[in-house]
């Protein structure tokens, strides 16, 4: 029987590497799930996202296979998750079976495949893990099932100056590409590229599996220089502890501000990933050394899992130019703040600041090209001149390397541009920062990389902690005292991110007028009030089953629970649909007639809604071709908030 995949090892997901491969399941649920090799069940799990309904099983020579998103588990493991449900009184569980205690075989049927948890579509995750958690690409162990004659393909690639001295097309910047493929399936980029000093190739790559349309990761990337490996990537194997790193193996700038998600074909500051091999130039770390004005050719070439292979071949010419260009840090030389003229809102010229990892970039309208100005950067009383880096397109552009310096403002003339940099913040050590109303606390696994701080309030009691392009590997400790005239519903108001139009609860804690809260993402936050209780619907309520809609419109969903006469029920929860239905211990029991049900759902923010009826006789709805008659009154219902 053939198959396909959905994902496999390594695709690139938010925040994360996929952990295994989707096998598709043709659309529908509940087939049947067969246990990859004999041993024992080690764990089995709930969670309303994530892997939804989950099994863990772990085999005699050290292996863990793991399969996710079921529908249902079979009969012996279903009784053990249900009565643990019913006594813990939880629909989320997290339970550890003694060793032995569920042995199973070969092809035993263990489960019925689903849709569950954080799944976009009906079918099986499915993972392999060695004893220390690494995860192995199952695909290494051959499945007869699996047909993949189709090679990889390229969408687009980059090309991004990695220095401040580095240029493409005359420019410090990143340009994309799309490659044209060949008639002999090869890819060649049609424009004329031209660039010096150290260069990062990126590359927008996927794969497909024979019978499939869905669009795979790349399992291995390969650059070489003039025929010389200078980086390889390969994803067979990783430290399940370490996927969040997949955002420093991404340019997650660009997924931020366009979604795409792009492989990085050099070693990004910070990634400890395990997953690269660098022949020449290990210092460059993968980056292209473009030094010696010369044009150079490169190759790129793609595999999945099978061999399979794409490759790309283009020519990079050398920069010549006759514009203004300076090294990357002309004059460390400070002079006292008194001879700088006080501070001035900016008018003529206009400066746009980007900052792009170690380098801040500066563009200036409206000044005279024959003679730039030169840029003083000023941080706390020192100042440090900054000459143009190079002209284009009737701008000035100055190229700052915080590596040395950290201006807090920068002057042209006689206006100054604030740059809100704050502080500098070295990973793999414990950090504070305190400016007015506020205090960040950095452990020592926040920050994969050096962090510019910078920070500043907005109208609407708003604020900005650098920028949501900048990941970061753990939680940022954040409190916060707000300087409101009235008095705050410390209950009901929290703190929420609100970077990009979106809306994400973070919650907190209040002491004495102060908000504490953690978060994983940079960007804007905000304090927000939600006072309005979850809506609750019961659908129906009869002998048979309990089911009802809930939905909340801000803080979220954070549990729920459902009463039958007094007696706890346990609802299985598809947040997808927002659904909640009744799963009965014993499935064969009915409820009562006439029986009070209760379902009451708690936000995050502590508002309670709930909606009650009593169990009803099912009775069918039948069609008449005549005018129906007036129907009976359905039973009256309550909906009780507060």
């Amino acid at each position: 029987m053939a198959n396909s995949l959905a994902g496999g090892l390594g695709d690139l997901r938010p925040n994360h590497f996929h952990a295994g491969i989707d096998i598709r399941t043709g659309g529908r649920e509940g087939l049947p799930v067969h246990a990859a090799a004999d041993g024992y069940v080690s764990r089995i799990a709930v969670f309303t996202g994530g892997y939804g309904n989950v099994i863990f099983i772990k085999h005699p020579n050290g292996l863990t296979t793991v399969y996710g998103h079921l529908k249902t588990l079979n009969d012996t493991l279903g009784t053990y998750l249900r009565t643990s449900q019913y006594q813990k009184k939880t629909f989320e569980i997290d339970l550890r079976p003694a060793p032995g205690q569920f042995p199973v075989t070969k092809g035993e049927v263990i489960a019925a495949s689903g849709n569950t948890g954080g799944s976009g579509g009906p079918h099986l995750h499915f993972e392999i893990r060695d004893a220390n958690d690494n995860l192995i690409n199952p695909l290494l162990y051959g499945f007869s099932e699996i047909r993949d004659e189709v090679p990889p393909y390229f969408e687009r690639v980059a090309l991004k100056t990695m220095t401040a001295t580095s240029r493409i097309n005359g420019e410090y910047q990143r340009i994309s590409y799309v490659p044209v493929r060949q008639t002999d399936g090869t890819y060649r980029i049609t424009q004329p590229i031209t660039a010096s000093g150290l260069i990062g190739m990126e590359v927008l790559g996927y794969d497909k599996t024979t019978g499939s349309p869905y669009r795979n990761g790349i399992s291995c990337l390969e650059i070489r220089l003039d025929g010389r490996e200078v980086f390889a990537y390969n994803m067979n194997s990783f430290p399940n502890e370490q996927t969040r790193f997949m955002n420093v193996h991404e340019n997650y700038e660009v997924e931020q501000t366009s979604g795409q998600r792009y492989h990085r074909g050099y070693i990004a500051d910070g990634n400890i990933l395990n997953l690269y091999k660098l022949q020449s130039n290990v210092a460059y770390r993968g980056r292209l050394p473009l030094l010696d004005g010369k044009p150079h050719e490169v190759t790129l070439t793609l595999y999945d899992a099978y061999d399979n292979s794409a490759q790309l071949t283009f020519t990079v010419l050398p920069e010549i130019s006759s514009e203004s260009t300076s090294s990357e840090f002309d004059s460390l030389e400070g002079e006292p703040i008194a001879a700088i003229p006080q501070p001035a809102l900016i008018g003529e010229p206009t400066v746009t600041i980007t900052t792009d990892e170690n380098v801040l970039k500066l563009t200036a309208k409206n000044i005279s090209i024959s003679n730039p100005p030169v840029a003083k950067l000023i941080t706390g009383r020192t100042v440090v001149e900054q000459p143009v880096s190079y002209i284009r397109n009737n701008q000035a552009v100055y190229l700052i390397d915080l590596r040395q310096t950290l201006p807090d403002s920068v002057q042209f003339g006689r206006g100054v541009v604030r740059t809100n940099f704050r502080k500098r913040i070295i990973p793999g050590r414990n950090d504070a920062f305190t400016h007015e109303n506020t205090r960040l606390e950095f452990g020592a696994r926040t920050l994969f990389d050096t962090l510019h701080l910078t920070m500043r309030s907005l109208p609407g009691g708003i604020l900005e902690i650098n920028q949501p392009t900048i990941p970061l590997n753990d939680y940022l400790k954040v409190q916060y005292t707000p300087n409101y005239p009235i008095a705050i519903d410390t209950m009901r108001t929290k703190a929420y991110w609100v970077s990009g139009g979106r809306e994400s609860f973070l919650g907190g804690t209040w002491k004495k007028g102060r908000i504490e809260f953690k978060t994983r993402s940079l960007g804007r936050f905000q304090l927000l009030t939600d006072a309005t209780p979850p809506r609750v619907d019961i659908l129906s309520a009869t002998p048979q089953g309990i089911s009802a809609k809930i939905r909340d419109d801000l803080s979220g969903i954070a549990e729920f629970r459902a009463l039958v006469n007094g007696e706890w029920v346990l609802m299985q929860y598809d947040y997808k649909r927002a659904l909640l239905w009744s799963d009965k211990l014993n499935p064969d029991e009915l409820f009562e007639t006439g029986a009070e049900v209760l379902v009451q759902v708690k936000d995050n923010s502590g508002n309670i809604g709930s909606d009650s009826t009593t169990v009803q006789e099912f009775r069918p709805v039948v069609k008449r071709k005549a005018k129906t008659t007036k129907q009976k009154a359905a039973p009256k219902r309550s909906r009780r908030r507060r």
